[in-house]
């Protein structure tokens, strides 16, 4: 029984405590006052931080635990949703072969989350004979050209020699959001977010090109859309 006391008392300050991260003292919502933000967690390594947790301190205060674990989290402040209120902007990175952004949108005034989800960005891929992919989204559409990769895909038999697409799977693969920052599209003080979505083909690090988008939280909508190719030189 004496051990069990024991153990409990040292395991139970590491349970409950995490690592201030971030700390920083904003006005969110213009009311002269500073509210302080502080973005905590728990340190796995020297430079990646698990179960990061938000608190907003305030006339009123607002905990949130954010669902995921970064390198190099951060906090920023902007106008996403245009009521003239400062939003929470929190990102980070996944690390490995992808870095993919973690992120999270928090309006405090309207105590709201204002992400959204990515799956919006529907692309619609396949294959064609001639190397070539197309690239659909909602009515419009483009192609890449392939023809850089003919040998390689000849030799791992998605095309026959005829430029035939013999391939088992004819989609494309689409990665998840590789970067992700605020930008001032319109230049009217609110801020969309500009990002980039790899599109790869055979195989994940087979990398073709990006979706570059804008995307406005205050409209919901897909403002500006590009898809670019990368070339590589041999």
């Amino acid at each position: 029984m004496k051990k069990i006391v024991v153990l409990l008392i040292i395991l139970f300050p590491l349970l409950m405590f995490s690592n201030v991260i971030i700390q920083k003292a904003v006005d969110l919502n213009n009311d002269s006052l500073n509210e302080k933000v502080i973005l905590e967690g728990d340190y796995i390594s020297s430079i990646f931080i698990d179960n990061l947790k938000l608190t907003i301190v305030g006339k009123e205060s607002t905990t949130i635990e954010l669902g995921f674990g970064a390198y190099e989290p951060s906090i920023d402040f902007y106008d996403f949703d245009g009521d003239k209120e400062l939003d929470i902007f929190v990102k980070g990175y996944s690390g490995g072969s992808g870095n993919y952004n973690y992120y999270y949108i928090y309006s405090y005034e309207n105590g709201e989350l204002l992400n959204p989800d990515f799956i919006f960005l529907k692309l619609e891929t396949s294959f064609m004979d001639g190397f070539k992919a197309l690239i659909k989204y909602e009515d419009a559409y483009t192609y890449i050209d392939l023809s850089d990769r003919k040998e390689e895909y000849i030799n791992m038999n998605a095309y026959n020699k005829y430029e035939k697409f013999i391939g088992e799977y004819n989609e494309l693969f689409i990665g998840g959001v590789n970067e992700l920052y605020p930008y001032d599209f319109g230049n009217d003080g609110v801020y969309e977010l500009s990002g980039k979505i790899k599109i790869s083909g055979l195989y994940h690090a087979d990398t073709i090109g990006y979706a570059n988008f804008i995307y406005s939280i205050k409209e919901k909508r897909i403002r500006w859309l590009e898809i670019s190719k990368i070339i590589y030189v041999k």
